[in-house]
């Protein structure tokens, strides 16, 4: 390999729209997580029963309008934006970008392993895979990274699947799964399960984790959210900020606008579904129509928090405010991997073992607390370390080589 050089810029020159954003992902995919005891599986409709309140009401509207399965891919588009990022350094430096940042994934995966077996809602093992793909898609013209890119995000493929499986059974399920049997067995395992059978449990669900991840599309929306990202990435979007404001300010606007017409089309096709005597629940053709609303909607939904927020940042006001969330996201993998942490010992066995006994909107004021948690740490930690404890670390093992931490 090349000798070593910095991955990304300095921490100084980091554009700090970018790690609001990072900050903003990982704001909202704490807070999917916490609504529901941070578990990654299905979960008894009679334990959502339990909890039936105005502030709870409030809780999932919020989580199922604007937060879930829209912050993953904030976070995914962030993952392609900084890939371009880094291997535009890598590149200016003379190293070899597909070996270097190979190596650097290979790392990652490693973090993802013990990730998952503590956790297996963890999305590093699926970035890590998509990674490798990402680094041969960097040879893609920018026309076709924004086509394809934008035929995943819109979950397309998975949609083709899902008619053959409902021209054949009346499903739209193309790969067999039993949700109230699995829904109970994991209820039973987070409620019950020590910390090693936690451990060799999440490891047997990795199977389980991929059949979610191509049954509903995410594996398919986040290397989309990738590719756009790095469409963004290779175009300077975020270096001549200012320059595309006027694009950026369109953008948002019709990211809105198809925000509302697919919430409408939902309502239509919902509306229609009720009055026919048919349920979304038995996942037949209502079901199908509607996930094309759905998966609009959250892509959609996903577009305007980037656009929106490149929009604030760009007012001083604004970037005050919203300033705190890039010492955050400065700190991602440190701080995605200690929201897992605050997770399990709030809510599984092995810790307080609050799992289905707090309500979903204490959940909530939770997650807010530990993210005020959050912000008050990265600020204290990066006024003293150029990185954070788990990003000095990966990259140091990056460049065989012990990089700087200690601020001078």
């Amino acid at each position: 390999m090349a000798p070593t050089r910095p991955l990304a810029t300095p921490p100084h020159e980091r554009l700090i729209t970018v790690d609001v954003l990072r900050g903003f992902a990982l704001f909202g995919i704490l807070y999917a997580h916490m609504v529901a005891w941070y578990t990654a599986g299905p979960l008894p409709q009679e334990l959502f029963e339990r909890f039936q309140s105005v502030p709870t009401g409030i809780a999932f509207g919020v989580n199922v309008l604007f937060v879930m399965g829209k912050f993953f891919s904030v976070f995914a588009f962030l993952f392609g934006l900084s890939f371009t990022i880094q291997i535009n350094n890598l590149a200016r430096h003379g190293d070899n970008v597909a070996l270097r940042f190979g190596w650097r994934l290979a790392l990652l995966g490693l973090i993802a392993a013990v990730h998952h077996m503590l956790w297996r809602g963890d999305i590093l093992s699926i970035y890590v895979p998509l990674g490798f793909l990402l680094i041969f898609a960097r040879h893609l013209s920018n026309k076709a990274l924004l086509v394809l890119g934008a035929v995943l995000v819109l979950n397309l493929p998975t949609k083709v699947f899902e008619l053959v499986a409902l021209l054949r059974t009346g499903k739209v399920d193309f790969i067999a799964s039993d949700p109230v049997k699995e829904g109970a067995a994991y209820f039973e395992f987070v409620k019950n399960s020590g910390f090693v059978d936690m451990l060799l449990g999440n490891l047997q669900a990795f199977g389980t984790k991929i059949d979610y991840q191509l049954t509903s599309g995410r594996l398919l929306i986040t290397f989309g959210f990738f590719l756009l990202g790095m469409l963004v990435g290779r175009l300077g979007w975020f270096d001549k900020a200012e320059a595309m404001l006027p694009t950026v300010k369109t953008i948002w606007k019709r990211s809105w606008q198809v925000m509302l017409v697919s919430l409408l089309l939902g309502l239509v096709i919902g509306g229609a579904a009720m009055a026919l005597s048919l349920k979304l629940e038995d996942r037949g053709w209502p079901y199908f129509a509607a996930e094309f609303a759905i998966d609009a909607y959250n892509a959609a939904c996903t577009v305007f928090y980037i656009s929106g927020i490149a929009l604030l940042m760009a007012r001083p006001g604004w970037a005050r405010r919203l300033a705190p969330l890039a010492d955050v996201g400065k700190m991602a993998l440190t701080s995605y991997l200690t929201q897992t942490l605050f997770g399990l010992l709030i809510f599984y066995s092995f810790g307080l073992a609050l799992f289905a006994q707090t309500s979903p909107a204490v959940n909530v004021l939770i997650c807010l607390a530990i993210f005020a948690f959050q912000i008050a740490f990265s600020r204290w930690w990066l006024g003293r370390f150029h990185y954070g404890p788990v990003e000095w670390l990966w990259r140091s093992a990056t460049f065989f080589k012990w990089q700087p931490l200690v601020k001078g």
